[in-house]
């Protein structure tokens, strides 16, 4: 068996996506309106300049792969090399979504939106199941029944389960 950091795992992982991304996928994530530590908007004009692959690099590093469980990175790694793989390190401190219950929102209420089944997070409590939620256009309770259908289509779920079951919908 090998033995992996997170984060280079992480890297082997951030490598892959970005390889699978079109030239399309690419362009959004680089000319979206970024700023540099001075606040300066940064340009891009050659996807092959080091800075940018860096950029690209850490940008799924740490926002489209955060959370991810280091069972899945095993599970990729393992998968991708043919060879059992022990990732350590530690994994991303989440908070539970009130959706679908994976640890995947940095902040409850900051209207953040859950990568797994995209509840825009505007505060409400778990239990709100009949509160309409206007950045939703849905009650909680009919939400997470649509995530319950779709959720035997996903093969592998990268997040951890913050809850092991789920109430009565």
């Amino acid at each position: 068996m090998k033995i992996i950091s997170r984060k280079l795992a992480l890297t082997h992982l951030a490598i892959n996506e970005i390889m699978q991304c079109s030239e399309k996928d690419i362009n959004n994530i680089l000319f979206a309106d970024y700023l540099n530590e001075e606040g300066e908007h940064i340009e891009y004009s050659n996807i092959f300049n080091d800075s940018v692959q860096d950029f690209l690099l850490n940008y799924f590093i740490d926002i489209k792969l955060k959370g991810y469980s280091n069972k899945y990175l095993q599970q990729f790694l393992t998968a991708l090399y043919k060879e059992k793989f022990s990732v350590i390190g530690d994994e991303d401190i989440l908070e539970m979504c009130p959706c679908c219950h994976y640890l995947t929102l940095t902040n409850r209420g900051n209207y953040d939106v859950c990568p797994l089944c995209y509840w825009e997070d505007d505060g409400k409590s778990y239990n709100e199941l009949d509160s309409y939620s206007s950045v939703n256009n849905s009650t909680l309770r009919v939400y997470r029944k649509k995530f319950e259908e779709k959720k035997f289509e996903l093969d592998n779920i990268p997040y951890k389960s913050g809850k092991i079951s789920y109430p009565e919908i």
